[in-house]
């Protein structure tokens, strides 16, 4: 049996945490949260795409395009501050024709979007696209386990 495939998309604002002191990331950077990723990845034998773009445009684009190259998606959109230049209707076609594959699809957001006014999640609530917030890089960690449980109940 082949490998599952799982992609891991991050937008705007994740390429330099620091910039965001205002959430206490702590000193974590995306460079550590894709090594965490890429080991727990490893321990559930799935294979790991991890990538960033500051463009919102080309990262629903590459979503788009990868829907059939990969079995899991985990997508953490953007950063806080720049959250509202996500067009959520588009996010939102894409993650429901993710969904209708029956593809597991996390969204992971490292601050607690919950706290802040301006934020909110991708999903909608009919999509079954699961949410993880607040957990900083622990919510990855958490997403990936979530997505090898579902993959292996639907074998």
């Amino acid at each position: 049996m082949s490998r599952s495939k799982l992609l891991i998309i991050n937008g705007p604002g994740l390429s330099d945490l620091s910039v965001h002191n205002e959430i206490a990331y702590d000193g974590l950077s995306l460079s550590s949260i894709e090594q965490k990723c890429i080991e727990t990845s490893e321990r559930f034998d799935l294979d790991v795409d991890f990538r960033q773009n500051d463009n919102v445009s080309e990262l629903l684009s590459a979503l788009i395009i990868d829907i059939n190259n990969f079995d899991a998606f985990i997508i953490n959109p953007a950063g806080s501050s720049k959250s509202s230049s996500i067009d959520y209707e588009a996010f939102s076609k894409a993650l429901n024709k993710i969904t209708n594959q029956s593809k597991p699809v996390v969204e992971v957001r490292i601050e607690n979007i919950f706290k802040q006014d301006d934020t909110k999640p991708l999903n909608a609530s009919d999509s079954g696209v699961g949410l993880i917030s607040g957990l900083g890089e622990q919510g990855y960690i958490l997403a990936i386990e979530s997505i090898n449980q579902k993959i292996l109940s639907n074998r």
